[in-house]
């Protein structure tokens, strides 16, 4: 039996979906290849060794569709990844490739220019062909299943550090087990890497809006649980709006800053964003100049800040606007509240941003409204109930009008 909240909740999401039309009030067919599903990103976590003896290293990780039905699917991924402090760099190794889709117990082969392989190393990026006549269902759970193989056994695999439904990722001597369907089996085998594709692509049958998540460590999850019922405020947001999920990359990393995150420092990661519709920019806090007035510090935040919404706003999304930017609270540390100088300066930047940062921001989000001092455990990290509470009262309310990837607050 279907509650009546569940139901409101349908029509409201479906009251935003709809209002997806262009000026004569046809409806907006979408046409070209966007974020398709949840829990994909570029990898943040150690590299693994292959091991002695493994020939192949195996994989499956779990992805919920959002709330449309999605045909032409792809599968993009790279050797991009974020290091120390979100630093991005790539690997050299040769990684050779294969990937497949397994959606309600049928698992179907992605290829690459018709091959069942391919082979990246550095800033190399594969996007598969186009698989097939496979549908995506709206809210739909599936997994993407894959197979590397290195030269050596002495080469290593970059991993992800953060978790997903069912995850699974292993080093083995055996058999292949990419075709097959459901979980895999492990038994005989060394443990790790999870690996997720970068974006699961595809083109939805009308308007649905999705996200690129620029963090540091809280935009990351910390210290909420790694799992995927957890994995930070935004993740949670996402999961679920309103009983369905808006999909969503994730370009994040402990102690990331906006110098590491710069259209000069992290080129590879922003190929990416034209397959997004939105940017949600939770990355401020670590930037904190450590010298100058409340004047100086203020402006180099403003600079890191703009930088990445003025880069996203000449990028032009799947449905042939420019993508839409989030502003994001530096929210409290325990730190920053006994120092004058950094307290003004923090607060600077949120009334800024509340001002939609120089007409620069399409969103705000009081995030900093649900923290408390002391913050979490070590004065920075915000407790799980904390991101719970940033999702519930703060990120779901304030995308809710975003559902619709053709709005624009000033009418644009």
């Amino acid at each position: 039996m279907v509650s009546a909240r569940t139901k409101l909740n349908k029509r409201r999401v479906a009251s935003y979906i709809g209002a997806g039309v262009i000026g004569g009030g046809s409806p907006f067919v979408p046409t070209q290849p966007q974020l398709v599903a949840n829990f994909t990103g570029i990898p943040n976590g150690t590299f693994v060794q292959m091991g002695t003896g493994n020939v192949r290293a195996l994989g499956r990780s779990g992805h919920t569709s959002g709330s449309v039905l999605a045909r032409n699917l792809r599968f993009l991924d790279s050797l991009i990844l974020l290091g120390t402090n979100g630093a991005e760099s790539t690997s050299g190794t040769l990684n050779t490739l294969q990937r497949a889709i397994e959606i309600g117990g049928v698992t179907t082969r992605a290829l690459y220019a018709a091959a069942n392989s391919i082979g990246i190393s550095g800033s190399v990026q594969a996007l598969s062909d186009v698989i097939g006549s496979v549908e995506l269902p709206p809210d739909t759970a599936f997994f993407a299943r894959w197979e590397k193989a290195l030269p050596l056994d002495t080469n290593s695999l970059i991993a992800h550090a953060l978790v997903g439904p069912s995850g699974q990722g292993f080093r083995t001597s055996g058999a292949s087990q990419l075709m097959s369907t459901g979980a895999m089996n492990s038994s005989g085998t060394g443990a790790g890497p999870q690996i997720w594709p970068n974006a699961i692509l595809g083109i939805p049958i009308s308007p649905m809006s999705c996200v690129a998540i620029i963090g540091d460590s809280i935009g990351n999850y910390r210290d909420a649980p790694n799992t995927a019922a957890g994995g930070g405020a935004w993740a949670q947001a996402l999961n679920d709006l309103d009983g369905h999920v808006v999909p969503w990359m994730k370009q994040t990393q402990n102690g990331h800053t906006f110098g590491n995150a710069s259209f000069a420092s992290a080129p590879l990661q922003k190929t990416h964003w034209q397959y997004v519709t939105d940017i949600m920019i939770e990355l401020s806090t670590n930037s904190m100049p450590a010298s100058g007035t409340v004047s100086e510090r203020l402006a180099s935040l403003q600079a890191g800040w703009l930088n990445l919404a003025d880069g996203a706003r000449a990028i032009i999304g799947p449905y042939g606007k420019r993508l839409r930017v989030h502003f994001f609270d530096m929210v409290k540390r325990d730190s920053y509240e006994l120092d004058s100088v950094q307290r003004d300066t923090r607060l600077a930047y949120n009334a800024w941003g509340a001002a939609f940062a120089d007409n620069k921001a399409d969103a705000y989000y009081n995030t900093d409204s649900e923290v408390t001092v002391p913050v979490g455990t070590d004065g920075i990290h915000l407790a799980a109930a904390v991101h719970t509470a940033i999702a519930a009262n703060v990120i779901v309310p304030g995308y809710r009008p975003f559902l619709n990837p053709l709005y624009f607050p000033r009418g644009e």
